[in-house]
């Protein structure tokens, strides 16, 4: 975030408006692709934690689960890119550009870019592995300098040209040199020469693990299609009930407090292979159950004291901020606004951990099913608010949605764990 910070100015300088804009969306273009992934990484991270209580026959199972998914990721990948690549040559590129010259610099910039897509999505497979191994420290150690360098590679080609073409150049290099590393992590990992890794993920792939990895991932997916629906339906209601002016009032606030629950994110990433472990080893270990529930417990109630101190602080601070930030104007009449998103986004983020522990349950196709059954009526509970209280009553509807989605998701963890307990004590 902070080299992103540091880089917008200076390709400002060096590149210009345009370019930029450009190079904004090229990386949004490869970010929004991981949805191709269909739930995998997870699926993976799963997967992998359960095999790692396996013993020796689990280490086989987590070559066939890894090898499995890479394989289909990287056709996957590879089959999108050739699409956007035959869309990109027979339609061209649908942005408006101030000259043809420049069209043409854009277009083979994006064919640069079209390679990254299947390293994205096999980084997603292989990305799932270590969080099951529980290798966050490699891997935290790779994703760091990793996201800095997808900014600085584009700076670093600013200074000898300003051509489009090297800077999506160098960020499929770097998506390159990314998956190299990871694939040299996994096999040391897994115990695997890397000069064979690859290899052996090729053979061990194969249709009898596919439907249990997509049974997992499948529904994972609907849950990342219908999220961001429900996030950014209000915003196009407002300009359709309001005014298209009136949506940065709305929007500017929520991407800011929208990274609030990143904060229990990082926890959740965590948690998900331990907790599943825990799950599937109940049957065999009773007394797991007891780990299991006190884990989802306690992390709920730091997570609780945690974001209940960000929002009392972002609550206070919010006018100061505002005004400093956007200015007097603005902050009149964003404060409201803000505050309520600030509680909204606060029960979103103590939502992750019964959310994350359904899922390590497997529990993937219940919570895809609740997302399901809230975009109808969200959408009508939005329309209904904003005609009633303008943008502040997209804000009311935003929290509202929260409260009642975190209660839902505790219940029916509530009530799977407690069904583990019955089930162990009969």
């Amino acid at each position: 975030m902070f080299a992103a910070l540091a880089a917008v100015p200076f390709l400002m300088h060096y590149l210009g408006q345009e370019r930029l804009g450009v190079l904004s969306l090229v990386w949004v273009i490869v970010g929004y692709f991981s949805f191709l992934d269909m739930g995998l990484g997870r699926a993976v991270t799963v997967t992998v934690a359960s095999c790692r209580h396996g013993g020796e026959l689990g280490r086989v199972d987590e070559l066939h689960v890894v090898g499995t998914a890479a394989v289909l990721l990287v056709c996957v990948g590879s089959a999108m890119a050739l699409l956007v690549g035959l869309g990109i040559a027979v339609w061209g590129v649908p942005v408006r550009l101030s000259s043809p010259a420049f069209l043409e610099e854009v277009k083979q910039a994006l064919l640069w870019m079209l390679p990254s897509l299947p390293l994205l999505l096999v980084s997603s497979a292989l990305r799932g592995h270590l969080e099951g191994a529980g290798a966050f420290r490699s891997l935290n150690l790779l994703r760091i300098p990793t996201g800095v360098m997808l900014v600085a590679g584009p700076c670093l080609t600013a200074l000898y040209s300003p051509d489009l073409v090297w800077a999506c150049a160098s960020i499929l290099a770097v998506r390159l040199v990314h998956v190299f590393v990871l694939l040299w992590l996994v096999a040391r990992e897994m115990g695997f020469r890397f000069r064979d890794f690859a290899r052996a993920l090729v053979r061990a792939s194969g249709v009898a693990w596919l439907r249990q990895l997509l049974s997992f991932g499948g529904w994972v997916t609907v849950s990342n299609i219908v999220g961001p629906v429900i996030v950014y339906v209000d915003r196009f209601v407002i300009g359709a009930v309001l005014a298209a002016s009136s949506v940065v009032i709305y929007a500017v606030p929520f991407d800011v407090v929208s990274r609030l629950p990143v904060l229990v994110a990082s926890l959740c990433s965590v948690l998900l292979p331990e907790l599943a472990r825990l799950s599937r080893s109940v049957s065999n270990e009773p007394g797991n159950i007891h780990l299991l529930r006190r884990l989802v417990r306690r992390s709920s109630m730091f997570s609780a004291w945690v974001v209940a101190a960000v929002v009392v602080i972002g609550w206070v601070a919010t006018p100061w901020a505002l005004r400093w930030w956007v200015g007097a104007a603005f902050e009149e009449q964003a404060t409201q606004i803000t505050q309520l998103l600030l509680l909204a986004f606060g029960v979103n983020a103590l939502a992750q951990i019964p959310f994350t522990a359904l899922q390590a349950a497997g529990r993937v196709r219940a919570v895809a099913l609740l997302h399901m059954a809230e975009l109808v009526p969200y959408g009508a509970v939005v329309f209904l608010a904003i005609s009633w209280l303008g943008i502040a009553g997209a804000a009311w509807a935003w929290l509202l949605r929260s409260v009642i989605d975190y209660a839902v998701l505790a219940w029916m963890w509530h009530r799977h764990s407690a069904r583990l307990k019955a089930g162990i004590t009969v």
